[in-house]
Parts: structure tokens; C-alpha cells; sequence
């Protein structure tokens, strides 16, 4: 039955953007789960899964209870029980005896449980690096402090710091250690729908994440948000049709 579901929402993907092509399908799908649902799955992942279930051609990975549930919101149900009970004509009773139907309390334990797990692998993974950074950096600042540079986040631009002022600059933000990549490609810009988003060759140019306010800022580099620590998404042309404001000429906007 997931196969149906995953089908069905291709389809109405068609429908949306008016295109086939699994990749664009797979990219308008991954960013409708997360901006409308929360749920984060890479177009990867569901173009893969798209291919192996329309070609029938390697083993297939059963879709995940929180995705499916996803996709059935997506397709107007309120979840997968309410899917199987709209459509009982395309409900097969080997189809039953194998897919049973997940009821939304079964839904959230099994959410709940794989929440906990990931919780409990990052917290030991963060106590691992916070002991290994402190013994790391002590050993290297009390070389010789004089020699250090750090950088904190200023606005929209990284800026260089004394690594003795810590934890935190004048402009509330954390005090890293000197990143010469981030520090020279990561900057926050002001877009409009002219703004270039996209290379010649198709590659994203821009990144974005909500801030702490829940607005989004669009950013120049790949990475972590400078403040909320949010990876930061590749920009897409849904993001772009749906937040990016349009800009519009005024008479004080020219020099006279």
C-alpha cells in the first residue's frame, strides 16, 4: 500500500509544478514535507525510492510510518487510516494481511522511540566532542594566546575576534575558532526574485534557514546557520515562488 501512496503523491506533484522529471518531482516533494509537515527527506532518497518502486528492479525499503503518514496528509487525508478507509476498492485482502494499518498511536511510539535514540546518540557524541575540543584548544590557547584569531558572527558577515574574549562577543554571538572557509565565504545577503540564485551550469548559489524569530535569511555559502546552528538548506525555485518577495521600483530608490 506505501507504493500507492508514494505514486500518488509523484502524481499530484506532477500536477503542482507541471513537470516529469523525477528530480524536479523528488526536490518540490522534500521541500513540501519539511515547510509544510517537518518531516526532512532528501530528494535523493525519494527519487530513489520512486525508481526502484516504478521499475520494480532492486529490493524495496519500506517506506517509513511518519513518511507515509506525511504523504497521505499531502494527498488531503488526515492520516493512513483515513487513506485506507476513503479507498477500499484499491485495498486487496493480501494487500491487508501484509500492510497492516498503523494507528496514529502506533505512528507516534514508533516516532517517539527513534526521537529517543537519536537524542541519546548526539548528546554522547556532543559530550565526546566538547571534552575532546576543550582539551584541544586549552593545550593550543595556552601555547600562545597572543598568536590566536578567532571569529564571531557580526550581523551578516564573520568578523575577526580575540579568542580571550569569551564565550560570547559584543554582539551576543559565540567566539569560534578561526574557519578561513567559513569565514570568507559565509555572508547573509538581502534577496528579491532578480537576485541570482542559480549558476550557469544550475547549481545553487544561495542557502537559506529560518533565524530565531522565525523569519528566513538567505545566505551566500553550505553550512550551519552563524547564530541557530541550523543547517542550512540549498535554495529551490518552491522557496524562491513562495518566500522570495518581488522586487518593485521606487521614485526614491534612483538618485536625482
Amino acid at each position: 500500500m506505501s507504493v500507492k501512496i508514494l505514486m500518488l503523491a509523484f502524481e499530484k506533484a506532477k500536477e503542482e509544478i507541471g513537470s516529469t522529471t523525477k528530480t524536479h518531482l523528488s526536490q518540490h516533494l522534500s521541500d513540501v514535507l519539511l515547510e509544510d509537515y517537518k518531516y526532512q527527506i532528501s530528494e535523493r532518497t525519494l527519487r530513489d525510492y520512486y525508481t526502484n518502486y516504478k521499475n520494480d528492479v532492486s529490493p524495496k525499503e519500506d517506506l517509513k510510518p511518519k513518511l507515509i503518514s506525511c504523504l497521505c496528509q499531502y494527498l488531503g487525508y488526515k492520516d493512513y487510516a483515513d487513506f485506507i478507509r476513503k479507498n477500499p476498492e484499491i485495498i486487496s485482502p493480501k494487500a491487508l494481511e501484509n500492510d497492516s494499518v498503523p494507528d496514529n498511536t502506533t505512528l507516534d511510539k514508533k516516532a517517539n522511540g527513534k526521537r529517543k535514540r537519536i537524542i541519546l546518540i548526539f548528546t554522547g557524541m556532543g559530550l565526546i566532542a566538547l571534552i575532546w575540543a576543550s582539551l584541544f584548544f586549552k593545550d593550543r590557547i595556552s601555547f600562545n594566546d597572543n598568536l590566536q584569531t578567532c571569529m564571531t558572527w557580526a550581523d551578516s558577515t564573520y568578523i575577526k575576534i580575540s579568542c580571550n574574549i569569551a564565550p560570547y562577543s559584543d554582539y551576543g554571538t559565540q567566539i569560534e575558532p578561526m574557519d578561513e572557509v567559513r569565514f570568507k565565504n559565509l555572508k547573509k545577503v538581502k534577496v528579491t526574485q532578480a537576485y541570482r540564485f542559480f549558476s550557469e551550469d544550475g547549481k545553487p548559489l544561495v542557502w537559506y534557514a529560518k533565524n530565531k524569530d522565525g523569519a528566513i535569511e538567505y545566505f551566500t555559502a553550505p553550512g550551519l546557520h552563524p547564530v541557530t546552528g541550523e543547517t542550512l538548506r540549498k535554495i529551490t525555485p518552491h522557496i524562491i515562488q513562495k518566500y522570495v518577495p518581488i522586487h518593485r521600483y521606487q521614485k526614491d530608490s534612483f538618485l536625482q
